[in-house]
């Protein structure tokens, strides 16, 4: 299996083909290989009592399914070439197929559905999945896909320190500018010390991309403090960056929750692609 590759998950719709062209796109840039997965199930053998175990799909319906891969390989060949592109065909739930299949990935890509009553049903089925569980970054791709700056959310929790880590990688290696934001809410009984606070937190905020800025010289940065709640001020500013990133949980993340509620605020809402960067320390 090839190192260094970027693995997209693929299933003949409309946003997953959009989550492939993120993918080819991301890894024209940084340098890296795409391997696509095409993953199907085998309803019978979900569900043994309808038919006789080891029921094998009709050959036509595999030839589809195998048709869609080699469409999704050849779209990646066009832009990165035959050396950079593999496929596998997987009898497997999708989320599962992609979970075996992440194990050495450095990015995993997935589309989600469009906004509408029904898209946190169909997200919690493969997205968030793979995305709570996944050894690396994930991607999950949605609303437009635009030129404009990387957006971070940082709050200095392990988490959000990984997600900054990320987030100068991609810089760098894409030339995008990079915005890191931290949020905070002032509390009205101590209007006095709002100023005083809004201070100390950007001097926080400046010694603590130190570290980053000296590893990424050439990224250009813009730190930002700003007022309100996490979730929605980096769902505002995702409509209009090229790529929103988050840790999966922040420090007010509850112990056990694989995603915090703004890495899940942003999967449902964001208008751009968003990277949710988890540590998985705990098992």
């Amino acid at each position: 299996m090839m190192k260094e590759h970027i693995l997209v998950g693929v299933d003949g719709s409309p946003e997953s083909r959009t989550a492939l062209r993120w993918a080819v796109h991301v890894a024209e840039r940084r340098g890296l290989a795409v391997r696509v997965v095409r993953a199907y199930q085998n309803d019978l053998d979900r569900w043994p009592a309808i038919g006789m175990a080891g029921y094998v799909p009709p050959p036509m319906v595999l030839d589809k399914f195998q048709e869609e891969l080699d469409e999704s390989e050849q779209v990646a060949r066009d832009r990165l070439g035959d050396g950079r592109v593999c496929g596998v065909l997987v009898d497997m739930d999708p989320a599962r197929a992609i979970l075996k299949e992440a194990a050495d990935a450095e990015l995993v890509v997935v589309g989600t559905r469009s906004p509408n009553k029904m898209s946190a049903a169909l997200l919690g089925s493969v997205a968030t999945a793979v995305t709570a569980k996944a050894p690396c970054p994930v991607a999950v791709v949605r609303g437009e896909l635009r030129t404009g700056p990387i957006v971070v959310g940082t709050d200095g929790s392990p988490d959000s320190e990984d997600a900054v880590d990320f987030a100068f990688e991609q810089a760098e290696r894409t030339g995008d500018p990079l915005q890191v934001v931290y949020c905070w809410q002032p509390q009205p009984e101590y209007a006095a010390s709002v100023a005083t606070t809004g201070q100390l937190l950007e001097n926080w905020l400046a010694e603590s991309l130190a570290p980053y800025r000296d590893k990424h010289p050439t990224v250009r940065v813009r730190a930002e403090v700003r007022e309100g709640r996490a979730r929605a001020q980096l769902i505002k500013l995702s409509e209009t960056a090229s790529l929103t990133v988050v840790g999966s949980r922040g420090r007010g993340g509850v112990k056990g929750l694989l995603l915090g509620s703004v890495s899940q605020s942003l999967l449902h809402h964001a208008d751009s692609p968003v990277v949710i960067v988890c540590r998985h320390k705990e098992s």
